[in-house]
């Protein structure tokens, strides 16, 4: 059977389960018109068609669709075969719990044994073949406490920082960025009388984040050159400062500075110093070499 017949025929069985769904919900809706033995027989119908539907297809490529359609089928018969007993005997759970209730406890006594006995009556036995009870696990597992492995103590490594470093001496685009942004924060700096320039309105671009962490990026090289010092300004935000020698700075000290800024604080930082155009700009080609 090639591919395309196979996928006909089972259209074809889509198509009559969803007209079996139909009629079920057809009877459904009529449980209350007709006779439980018209329901049960209507039922009863729609569960042989099922099965021919699915009868010599055991081999076949499982389908999604049609396995849903078949098993919404089930559950609807099944829920149809309740409502109509319901219906037309009255017969409601709390009469079979009471029913159990009278036969398991009498006199106080519980004894489940007398339920067994009348189901028996009724059952049908499931043979299993000998050969299959060698693969039934009726031992309890045993569980095994995991014994708490040692933690590993991390040492602690002192810091270190390069006694020299060549970043502003490399004729490359991120030295040359790096020592634009000095030559501006210096320009600003005599602009303004040596006063110190608040670090976020410096870094933030109003329009453009990735200007923004760039910016960040080339004031962490400068400041770990001693070319420019940050310390806590105004409401405690960070601000920039200049150094005069950076030779005369002593290098023995943590440089270590953590920021983390993401879009929202830049653009939080944006309106608190009403940044309308950024301070740092961007090093054009031409001027990179």
């Amino acid at each position: 059977m090639d591919s395309l017949t196979e996928d006909s025929e089972q259209d074809v069985r889509i198509m009559r389960l969803q007209q079996l769904i139909e009629k079920n919900i057809e009877i459904e809706q009529q449980l209350e018109n007709k006779r439980f033995d018209d329901s049960i027989l209507a039922i009863e119908t729609i569960l042989k068609k099922s099965n021919e539907i699915a009868k010599g297809q055991e081999e076949r490529r499982t389908n999604p669709t049609e396995l849903v359609l078949d098993t919404e089928l089930l559950r609807r018969n099944h829920e149809v075969v309740g409502k109509a007993i319901q219906y037309n005997t009255n017969f409601t759970d709390q009469m079979i719990f009471t029913a159990i209730t009278n036969l398991v406890f009498k006199d106080n006594d519980e004894n489940w044994d007398s339920l067994c006995t009348v189901f028996i009556q009724f059952g049908m036995p499931l043979c299993t073949n000998d050969s299959m009870i060698a693969f039934i696990d009726v031992a309890p597992k045993q569980h095994i406490q995991k014994s708490r492995g040692i933690r590993k103590r991390k040492t602690v490594v002192e810091e270190k920082r390069p006694k020299k470093s060549d970043k502003l001496l490399r004729k490359e685009e991120g030295s040359a960025s790096v020592s634009n942004t000095l030559k501006q924060i210096r320009q600003m700096y005599r602009t303004g009388n040596d006063q110190p320039i608040p670090y976020f309105k410096l870094i933030c671009h109003p329009t453009n984040f990735m200007n923004s962490v760039q910016n960040s990026l080339n004031i962490s090289f400068l400041v770990q050159e001693n070319m420019i010092r940050i310390e806590p300004g105004i409401n405690d935000l960070p601000q920039i400062r200049c150094v005069a020698n950076p030779r005369n700075v002593s290098t023995k000290g943590s440089a270590q500075a953590i920021c983390a800024i993401d879009v929202l604080f830049c653009q939080e930082m944006v309106k608190y110093y009403n940044i309308q155009e950024p301070m740092l700009k961007r090093l054009e080609k031409d001027d990179r070499f």
